[in-house]
């Protein structure tokens, strides 16, 4: 899907604000969000049986238990509070963890999740900076709000809320109609892999506790499992049973294959982004709800941060990487300014293979090799990297978005009783007035004419509105991304419903979402 990124812009060709010579903080920074990724982790429990060879001779060298964060994983996501920590020094308040809304900590409930949340709080608030007079070693205890089990609208919507049967029909549609095709064009890859591993990775030969699983899943299993052992920096090969070349050909179709499930559609993206979208921009838009939060951090698996990437049009590109490829550790840092947002996307260290290896072999503190990060502008629809974009053109994206695939909410049959964790049902019109014409065209938003079409306007409507019509291009979002699938629905822009759209429940998600009303805290240290 990395053809996904690729499409024109859909709000501007350029958006008003400020553009600093170098990445640093602009003046006038209020707040920072960010949307960060679990570190490295250890492969599922299921590559006992799915691969045990590897179980065997590769497993047990991560030193943690199946699914959990690894030390490289803990080592990135340390790394990403710290690099917080620095770029924000003169921003944030210096010393021990404050407990008056300053800083808020908001974890998916996933243990590796929340243990990642942790990590990175300590990089931030390291031992020695703590209050004084609890331990000699003056930790900072640093609360993380979760999220509650099968109730997640925000971060983890198809897998732990409303939206789990929808995701199961969609997966199940797309393994019919693709998965035995996919097995045909690459027998012999799967057969070599099935020879290294000790087990046949055939469709309709797969089982895992008794129960017959799907050879996407077993697949994913194993990629990972060569994926996360490779990053850890041991042997992914098995002791040669299986070399680097086929590995990396396995990847490519099996990455093909979970994308395909997970996001072929592009209502898919829509369930997978759930409320986040909606959550980050309230949080973003001056004047601020509780100004006292500087620094909102989430983190979650990379399926949220795919899914608000490609809804508002960020290209996701790190150097070394895969195109259309989130590294373990990455983020998503938004800075929050009283005229937009600048985004950039963060990347951990890539310390050599051997390096890493030996770190773990000899039990040397892995941090030591993870010091900087890299720090990306990243420009989205309507919006230049480094430049300061109006939040209105983001809600605009999201808003057009959702209104052509419909919301989670419409897609999943979501109903307020879905969403119990919240109190009270609000008007979805959170967003709806920021996008209305006169407010863009205020904030200096220039269009195309087809995203003006989309609204309902004439080109002449539009400019009398003040609106500085950008250049026309197609509006191929929506169609590409199902196109690149190989499963395209009928997405044009013709059958667009205007901008007046019921976008979500984001019922109480703005106290939610800062901090203060979760189903339950982990304390970090």
């Amino acid at each position: 899907m990395a053809a996904n990124m690729r499409f024109p812009l859909l709000c501007a060709l350029l958006a008003s604000g400020g553009k600093a010579e170098n990445n640093d903080p602009l003046p006038g920074l209020r707040r920072v969000v960010v949307l960060a990724r679990h570190g490295n982790r250890a492969p599922n429990p299921q590559i006992e049986e799915l691969c045990p060879t590897f179980w065997k001779e590769v497993f047990p060298k991560f030193g943690v238990a199946p699914a959990a964060l690894s030390l490289v994983g803990m080592a990135e996501n340390h790394e990403n509070g710290v690099f917080l920590r620095h770029r924000y020094r003169e921003f944030l308040p210096e010393g021990a963890y404050s407990y008056d809304g300053t800083f808020s900590f908001f974890s998916e409930r996933v243990e590796r999740n929340i243990v990642s949340t942790a990590v990175m709080a300590r990089g931030m608030f390291p031992l020695g900076t703590g209050m004084k007079g609890f331990m000699e070693e003056r930790p900072n205890v640093v609360p993380i709000a979760t999220t509650q089990d099968g109730a997640d609208v925000i971060m983890n919507c198809p897998r732990d809320g409303p939206c789990q049967r929808k995701l199961s029909h969609d997966k199940k549609a797309w393994v019919k109609a693709n998965e035995m095709g996919v097995y045909e064009n690459h027998k012999e890859l799967f057969r070599a892999v099935s020879e290294a591993c000790g087990y046949p990775l055939e469709p309709g030969k797969i089982k895992y506790k008794g129960k017959a699983k799907t050879l996407t899943w077993a697949a994913k299993a194993v990629m990972d499992a060569f994926t996360f052992s490779e990053n850890e920096g041991l042997d992914p090969t098995m002791g040669g049973r299986i070399n680097m070349t086929t590995i990396k050909a396995f990847h490519g179709v099996v990455e093909g294959m979970v994308q395909g499930m997970n996001f072929g559609k592009p209502h898919q993206i829509t369930y997978w982004a759930g409320d986040f979208i909606p959550t980050f921009l309230s949080l973003a838009r001056v004047p601020l709800v509780e100004p006292v939060n500087k620094l909102h951090v989430f983190l979650n698996h990379r399926e949220l941060i795919y899914a608000v990437a490609h809804m508002l049009g960020m290209p996701i590109a790190f150097p070394g990487q895969r195109p259309d490829s989130l590294p373990s550790g990455c983020s998503l840092v938004v800075e929050v300014y009283d005229h937009g947002v600048r985004i950039f996307f963060w990347a951990p260290s890539r310390p050599s293979h051997d390096m890493k290896g030996k770190y773990l072999r000899e039990k040397l503190p892995m941090t030591d090799l993870y010091k900087h990060g890299v720090l990306l502008p990243t420009p989205a629809y309507g919006c230049a990297p480094g430049q300061v974009c109006p939040v209105e053109s983001l809600a605009y994206s999201f808003v057009n978005w959702v209104s052509r695939t419909g919301t989670y909410v419409q897609l999943c049959n979501v109903s307020v009783e879905d969403t119990y964790f919240a109190k009270g049902e609000a008007s979805l019109g959170v967003m709806e007035h920021w996008v209305q014409p006169e407010v863009l065209a205020a904030r200096g938003v220039n269009l195309t004419r087809p995203s003006v079409k989309a609204m309902g306007l004439t080109a002449n409507d539009a400019e009398a509105l003040g609106f500085a019509l950008a250049a026309d291009s197609d509006d191929s979002r929506l169609r590409g991304l199902a196109g690149d699938a190989g499963n395209a629905d009928a997405f044009t822009a013709a059958g667009a419903a205007g901008f007046t759209v019921v976008m979500s429940l984001v019922t109480g998600v703005l106290g939610f979402a800062c901090g203060r009303r979760a189903a339950r805290f982990a304390l970090a240290t």
